[in-house]
């Protein structure tokens, strides 16, 4: 007779965190995810390969999640989860902005160039106009295609 092995299975909602071998796994049917039991009350989960997921056709800021590796982690998983609202908060993105901001004066606020709290310091460009920041942060190079005076 052929021997069988199989994994305790069911739905994330309902992954029991009490009663657990340590080494058994647990495979979630709705997630898809695989979950290791470490202890009687703690389970680790196993995550995929990033290039083996399916691509995302929009971003809920507020519910979707990003995995972040925290290096200071020092005992327990270092893959957090974070809202994609809050890491655009933890990198000085203005959370109404679609655009690509940020500040070129340490300490500044994303989105002025070398101000700080959005009082002072603005620039803002037409669309015949670029900007780019060198790397060690001294200095933004502004091209102006045209200038236009206007009429009087």
């Amino acid at each position: 007779m052929a021997q069988r092995i199989q994994l305790k299975r069911g739905l994330n909602a309902a992954l029991p965190s009490t009663g657990l071998l340590a080494g058994e796994p647990l495979v979630t049917t709705d997630r898809g995810n695989l979950h290791i039991a470490t202890s009687a009350t703690t389970r680790l989960p196993v995550t995929p390969a990033i290039d083996a997921l399916a691509a995302m056709p929009a971003v809920d800021g507020a519910a979707d999640l990003l995995i972040v590796h925290d290096a200071s982690e020092a005992a327990a998983q270092k893959e957090k989860r974070i809202t994609f609202d809050a890491f655009k908060a933890a990198l000085n993105i203005p959370a109404s902005s679609t655009d690509e901001k940020v500040a070129v004066v340490s300490g500044g606020v994303a989105g002025y160039i070398w101000g700080t709290d959005g009082t002072d310091g603005v620039l803002r460009m037409g669309p015949s106009m670029a900007w780019a920041k060198d790397a060690g942060n001294g200095y933004v190079t502004l091209d102006v295609n045209i200038v236009d005076g206007g009429t009087f």
